[in-house]
């Protein structure tokens, strides 16, 4: 309990600097985006796909654990300037074999949205990759679709 709230307000804090930062708009620079991604594990979660899970390295490189897959979803992050030259899109490439189960679309091409906007749409950001998704390809466990923490997901991981 006591970890899901420091991660609570750890995430919170991140969103408060990274906002004001933006200067009362809902993106953020490169630097504040690449420093909150990079090297850390980012939990979303939406009806329409459920719970995901995503170490995003610095390098590059992202793992993506998705609900009911036996594999480790390995794919590709960068940040591309908009038209306002303070403002960047965060985008993500799966590969071309992957498809996304709730648009029907294939992997293989580019999909960005703005930076500020992703933040704003995650549950919890842990650093590193506590998980251990860029270790290998199997899952370490197979992911439910329902709402959960981090702390479920290690305790999950544990046993």
């Amino acid at each position: 309990m006591l970890r899901q709230a420091l991660a609570a307000l750890l995430f919170a804090g991140l969103l408060c600097c990274s906002m004001s930062m933006a200067v009362g708009r809902d993106t953020i620079g490169y630097s504040e985006t690449k420093g909150i991604f990079a090297n850390h594990t980012m939990m979303s979660y939406d009806s329409a796909h459920g719970t995901q899970v995503e170490f995003i390295a610095s390098t590059g490189r992202t793992y993506l654990l998705y609900p009911g897959n036996t594999v480790i979803v390995k794919g590709s992050w960068r940040l591309d300037r908009t038209e306002k030259s303070d403002v960047f899109n965060i985008c993500f490439r799966y590969p071309s074999n992957s498809s996304n189960p709730a648009t029907g679309n294939a992997g293989g091409d580019w999909e960005c949205q703005i930076a500020g906007f992703y933040l704003g749409a995650l549950r919890e950001i842990i650093p590193g990759d506590q998980l251990g998704l860029s270790r290998g390809s199997e899952v370490p466990f197979v992911l439910s679709r329902a709402r959960t923490n981090f702390t479920s997901l290690l305790r999950k991981l544990a046993q």
